[in-house]
């Protein structure tokens, strides 16, 4: 399933069974909980997940099975040699302002899941450290109107969501105790 399809699907199953968050946000708490550290075959955190976005009430059947699917992707994207995660989020021919919102839910989501397993980054490197402190301004920016979406507003956009998928990785490498840490080419301009 691509990853535009586990956005629209998540975020549909999500608001059938009447969770008040869509597919972005959603695959940031579990990239967060397991880039803050999380055990990889941790059996918990779908009552974690239930905790934190459904007020403790339990996940329907369909929903958590879609959701353990969402889970084996991601552990398997974030542990391939080939740093490939892929964020689940709005397509890029959505109107700019979903896109837009979509890496903004998408690293809310990340910094509230990281920090169930991360409450305090002083034995982390000074790279994870700017990485958080990047999500957290991420996280307060306002949304792009659509009026001012135009080819650079777009290329901007997809230079951010690379810059969320490499601090991600980043944070996997170092603070997931079950991974062996890898190199990640960084782009040193992008902001």
């Amino acid at each position: 399933m691509s990853t535009i399809a586990n956005f629209i699907n998540t975020t549909e199953l999500l608001a059938k069974h009447d969770v008040l968050i869509d597919g972005a946000e959603v695959h940031g708490i579990i990239c967060g909980m397991l880039c803050g550290g999380m055990t990889l075959d941790n059996q918990d955190w779908v009552s974690v997940l239930t905790d934190v976005a459904n007020n403790s009430q339990p996940f329907a059947l369909p929903l958590v099975t879609h959701l353990q699917h969402l889970y084996g992707q991601t552990v398997n994207q974030l542990t391939d040699a080939e740093f490939g995660l892929v964020l689940c989020l709005p397509d890029t021919d959505a109107p700019l302002s979903e896109q837009a919102q979509g890496i903004i839910l998408w690293v809310q989501g990340f910094m509230l899941g990281f920090g169930l397993h991360q409450p305090s980054l002083d034995q982390r490197s000074d790279e994870v450290k700017e990485g958080i402190q990047d999500f957290s301004e991420i996280s307060r920016m306002e949304s792009v109107d659509d009026q001012d979406e135009n080819d650079e507003t777009q290329a901007q956009l997809l230079i951010l969501i690379e810059h969320v998928r490499v601090i991600a990785m980043s944070c996997f490498n170092e603070c997931q105790p079950a991974h062996k840490p890898m190199p990640i080419e960084t782009d040193p301009t992008v902001h």
